[in-house]
């Protein structure tokens, strides 16, 4: 009777918490995992699309998903480039100019590397 209550107690507790279930699936799975980050590489680009405070949001979102803070990390640092890449390709025939005007393009590439991972930290909390 102790191992049924016991059993039935455990079955209770994985059910009553379903987004801490639903968070380790996303964290551990491959193929959830992996349309996890793509959704939230996509929205982290929007975000970022529409203001730079969405850098900072973009990093947080990837990190959410990772299953270390490490990997959260490094996430955080690869969604930074794919900004960067994306902002680039978005600027057509005159990327070829930006490596002139030196002081801002500085900013902005220290910004879209760092500020996500400044995001991603947000991983270290739990």
């Amino acid at each position: 009777m102790s191992e049924h209550d016991a059993a039935g107690t455990t079955e209770k507790a994985d059910s009553a918490d379903p987004p801490a279930g639903m968070l380790r699936r996303v964290r551990t799975e491959p193929r959830v995992h992996a349309a996890a980050l793509a959704v939230a590489a996509i929205a982290g680009l929007v975000l970022a699309w529409l203001h730079w405070i969405g850098l900072i949001a973009a990093g947080a979102l990837v990190a959410f998903v990772a299953p270390s803070v490490r990997r959260g990390l490094a996430y955080g640092f690869g969604i930074g480039l794919l900004v960067l890449v994306v902002f680039a390709l978005s600027l057509g025939d005159a990327a070829a100019r930006v490596p002139a005007m030196r002081p801002i393009v500085y900013v902005t590439a220290g910004s879209a590397l760092v500020l996500p991972v400044l995001g991603s930290l947000v991983r270290a909390i739990e």
